[in-house]
């Protein structure tokens, strides 16, 4: 089985994230920008941390034989 992350539509219209919004008085937009600002600080660190791993690729390694 997989699962994956709800967007942030999925998540501002499911019906118990909207009860414990109203709970939390908190509006759609507040939870829209909060969810917003959430996703594009993880897709800053996922990149920051991706940086040193596509500076590899431009690198050339010695090639071994390991064959017997």
């Amino acid at each position: 089985m997989t699962h994956r992350d709800l967007t942030i539509a999925e998540v501002l219209k499911d019906p118990l994230i909207r009860q414990i919004m109203k709970a939390d008085r908190i509006s759609i937009a507040g939870m829209a920008n909060l969810l917003k600002d959430a996703a594009q600080k993880q897709q800053r660190t996922l990149a920051s941390r991706l940086a040193p791993m596509a500076n590899v690729s431009g690198r050339t390694f010695r090639q071994v034989d390991l064959r017997g």
